[in-house]
């Protein structure tokens, strides 16, 4: 098997070199260095080509501009009403001749990417058409408008300047360039001296600047030697052109109009040079494209033939290689006991076509021999001697390690099972196990219409436990502090369950709990109700006392169910839980399910509503406790659902918060709170007046709320000074450090930060002083027993203390009585909300609150003392001023 074998034939490499490396190397580097010289010559032409164009348009729009300027000169400063009749009538003209062809300047340049340059002369149109529309309405002077086009002058010249250096360049120094450069010259001498010349008259003849006779003598001989220059160009046309210049007559009693006539001429005869150069360069342009694609198209034919020819060449060692490929992939896919292939080809193809063979001999022996190890029949393995190295050696000691490994291998595929369904934290089953657990459950249950045992009819139940204020512990104490509670509340619950029950953590602070056995679901709620009971237990982790408390979910295993919509209901369940104020059970029912339901029918409708324009902004006035003002408003967003009417936003606002289209609906009142801003200010009215829109503690953490507000800003064209977006304290409080970075980056716009419904959080007074914010708005809930509760009454004076402390405006919200407006006067509290002064309304009825006088009157309120502790709604529509008799 290890013979070695002569072999004829000559090797595969002398063929190859042979027969196509040195033809094909030669046409090669031939072939590169000719398409390398036709790519720079199409490289330059293109450029060429490119410069052409923009110095063509540049000089064909110096006369246009220049008879414009003029002709505006003469109507700003005319005083005999037959000379303005006579520019009247070209004004039109000559407006669209010079947004012609500076149109067509911008597009040239916006075509050769210089997109700086279009946005230059696309600002001196700008300026242009201002000074136009000041001269249509008799509001400008000579100067003004002759510094406008000054400017734009300037532009042209530069371009012309700048284009000409391009085709006068080293690098691009054809005849074709500089044949182009020279005739370019000539027209762009002819339009700047003729337009010079107009100017001086213009200017002179309108009072704009007083010109000498020198300088007026100069400016017609630098035209007359541009005329003789150009005269090699087209001696007739240049000719008629000295005619019609010499016979100019300065002294005549309006020389700027018979200046005009004569720019003109010169700009159709320039206009002719410069299209025919243009046109001239282009056709050399493509020209040369078309040299280098047929030096490609060569290039391509000789590699079709060299390979065609190489073809041939690989034919005669085609087939021995295929057979090769054939028994490759048979021994890839494990045949090995196929025949030998035939030795054939040239000498390097018969090498590996016998090498090919004895590995296949090889690998069969191999094969016979791992198939009698699997079976432990190696007294039927074949004979290994005559493998070729230590082949034989390394087979005949892999037996025992075989052996050895293998019973390892099941030891730790054993621990691995183990571990991978083990908590590493708590020690209870995790997720994965409670599922395989739940599945073995639910196939023990009867299929759905099977008949039940009979007897006393057992369920299972699933209670899923969501730990509430654990992630307070994880911040204050830190994740080493958590990781000891979360272990002490596996053990409670751990024991406090039967053998036949089911303990596990699904992840973070959520345990699920599998009750078997059960013949009443509200002995279900009884046990959820000692589990929470179980775990607001005090913790004390070395001096440290903690305490936390949970919500449960509870729902009951039916047949036909799987493992993970069992768990989903106890999930809602759970939500519903947390949903009612937390540290209580839910059971999932029928009732649950339909308000799902709902809930997922109100989703959708939401998504539509945002898409089909079904949003209000509604507004409710805000006022200034000082002196009773309007001092702006609180943005509130409403549905108006077709065929329902107004949805009450705490049927739409959870659902939005929980899917994400809190995000799209609060960019909507963004954009439209900041049109609104931008529209008092267009109106002249609601000066200084702030809108504030309500901002989510998800939109500020998970979203792109700086974006959103840059948005929003850059669209209306809003002073971000007059915007303020109002977060909840415990939406704050969530993550105090990311939330306050975020604050301070926005605030560092102009854009004002308020605190809603302040005081109704754990730590208000801690965290005050680090959050960078502008407003803060007190609670209702204090506002509304202020008056007869002490605590409250304290807690107002409290934060309005702290406020001045602080330099934070402080807004009282919910203001429903006279009382309470006259003790939140007297407080200090600076402004102030409610159904008092104004209810929400669409947002044309609250400007008209908004812009036309107080919301009340601040004497009669403080001079009043007796009892109108009645809501004051009740006695007189919303947002009508306060009088009191």
């Amino acid at each position: 098997m290890t013979n070695r074998r002569r072999h004829g034939g000559l090797p595969l490499a002398v063929y190859v070199a042979a027969l196509l490396l040195i033809p094909l190397a030669a046409v090669g580097w031939f072939s590169v260095r000719e398409v390398e010289r036709n790519n720079v010559a199409a490289k330059n032409a293109a450029a060429i080509s490119d410069a052409v164009a923009v110095h063509t348009a540049a000089t064909t729009a110096i006369v246009p501009v220049e008879a414009e300027r003029s002709i505006s000169l003469g109507l700003a400063a005319a005083e005999q009403e037959d000379i303005e009749a006579e520019l009247d009538g070209r004004l039109f003209v000559a407006r669209q001749n010079t947004d012609s062809v500076l149109e067509r300047l911008e597009n040239e340049l916006i075509s050769d990417d210089e997109s700086a340059a279009a946005q230059a002369i696309r600002q001196s149109r700008s300026l242009i058409g201002a000074q136009r529309v000041a001269l249509d309405e008799g509001a400008t002077d000579p100067m003004s408008i002759d510094d406008a086009f000054n400017v734009l002058d300037t532009q042209l010249k530069n371009l012309i300047s700048r284009t000409t250096r391009t085709l006068t360049a080293t690098e691009y120094g054809s005849v074709e360039a500089l044949d182009a450069a020279r005739g370019l010259l000539v027209a762009s001498d002819l339009v700047e001296t003729a337009s010079s010349e107009l100017h001086i008259v213009s200017s002179d003849a309108f009072g704009v600047q007083s010109m000498s006779a020198a300088e007026a003598v100069g400016g017609k001989i630098r035209h007359a030697d541009a005329l003789a220059d150009a005269i090699a160009v087209d001696p007739e046309a240049v000719s008629g052109l000295q005619q019609a210049h010499s016979s100019l007559d300065p002294q005549a009693s309006n020389p700027a109009v018979g200046q005009l006539d004569y720019v003109g001429a010169v700009d159709r005869f320039v206009a002719s040079v410069v299209t025919a150069i243009d046109e001239g360069i282009a056709a050399w342009s493509a020209e040369a494209q078309s040299k280098n694609r047929t030096t490609l198209s060569m290039l391509t034919l000789v590699g079709i033939a060299s390979l065609l020819f190489g073809l041939v060449v690989m034919r005669s060692f085609a087939r021995p290689l295929t057979r090769l490929r054939l028994q490759a992939e048979r021994i890839s896919r494990g045949e090995l006991n196929s025949e030998p292939i035939e030795v054939a080809g040239p000498s390097d193809v018969r090498k590996v076509t016998d090498a090919v063979n004895d590995m296949a001999s090889t690998l069969s022996l191999v094969e016979e021999h791992m198939d009698a190890l699997a079976l432990a029949e190696m007294s039927k393995a074949p004979v290994l001697d005559e493998l070729p190295g230590h082949v034989g050696a390394a087979m005949r000691s892999s037996m025992e390690r075989v052996v050895a490994l293998t019973t390892r291998l099941q030891s730790s595929e054993t621990r691995l099972s183990e571990q991978a369904r083990i908590d590493n934290l708590t020690g209870l089953p995790n997720r994965f196990a409670v599922l395989e657990y739940l599945e073995r459950v639910l196939r023990a249950l009867p299929r759905r219409g099977e008949p039940a045992a009979p007897g006393v009819v057992r369920a299972t139940g699933v209670m899923f436990l969501d730990v509430d204020g654990f992630k307070s512990v994880n911040d204050m104490h830190g994740h080493a502090v958590g990781d000891v509670v979360l272990r002490e509340i596996a053990q409670r619950l751990s024991g406090s369950v039967r053998d036949i029950d089911y303990v596990a953590r699904l992840g973070g602070d959520e345990f699920l709990i599998v009750v078997g056995d059960i013949t009443d679901p509200q002995r279900l709620v009884q046990f959820g109700e000692r589990m929470i009971a179980e775990i607001e237990q005090p913790y004390t982790i070395g001096d440290q006392l903690f305490a936390v408390s949970a919500s449960v979910g509870i729902t009951v295993v039916e047949p036909g169910d799987d493992s993970m919509s069992v768990i989903e209901r106890a999930d809602a369940a759970v939500y519903q839980a947390k949903d009612r104020g937390r540290r209580r059970v839910e059971l999932f029912d029928k009732d649950l399910q339909r308000s799902i339901e709902h809930q997922a029918e109100l989703e959708l409708a939401l998504r539509q509503a945002i898409q089909h324009d079904e949003l209000r902004m509604y507004l409710q006035p805000l006022a200034d406790l000082s002196t009773g003002m309007p001092s702006g408003a609180e943005a509130l967003v409403r549905w108006e659902r077709p065929g329902v009417g107004l949805v009450p936003p705490g049927d739409f606002i959870p659902i939005a918060e929980r899917s994400g289209l809190i995000f799209e609906l609060e960019r909507w009142m963004l954009e439209t709170a900041c049109r609104r801003i931008a529209e008092w200010r267009l109106m002249g009215q609601g000066d200084g007046m702030r809108l504030a829109v309500n901002i989510s503690g998800r939109h500020l953490i998970e979203g792109d709320l700086i974006a959103d507000l840059d948005a929003a800003i850059a669209i209306t064209g809003a002073d971000p000074n007059l915007l303020e977006i109002e977060l909840t304290e415990s939406q704050l409080l969530d993550d105090v450090g990311r939330a306050s970075a975020m604050l301070a980056d926005i605030r560092s716009r102009g854009i004002k930060i308020a605190i809603d419904d302040f005081g109704t959080g754990y730590s208000s007074m801690t965290y005050l002083q680090k959050l960078p914010v502008d407003v803060v708005k007190i609670d209702r809930s204090f506002i509304s027993s202020a008056t007869t509760n002490s605590f409250d009454s304290t807690i107002i004076d409290t934060v309005v203390t702290i406020g001045r402390a602080l330099d934070l405006e402080v807004v009282a919200e919910g203001i429903e009585t006279v009382e309470q407006l006259a003790y939140l006067i007297e407080a200090g509290v600076t402004h102030g909300q409610g159904f008092l002064m104004a209810r929400p309304v669409p947002a044309l009825e609250a400007e008209s609150l908004l812009f036309n006088g107080p919301l009340f009157d601040r004497k009669r309120v403080l001079g009043t003392r007796r009892e109108l502790a009645r809501p004051w709604t009740e006695s007189m529509p919303a947002g009508t001023p306060i009088t009191i008799d």
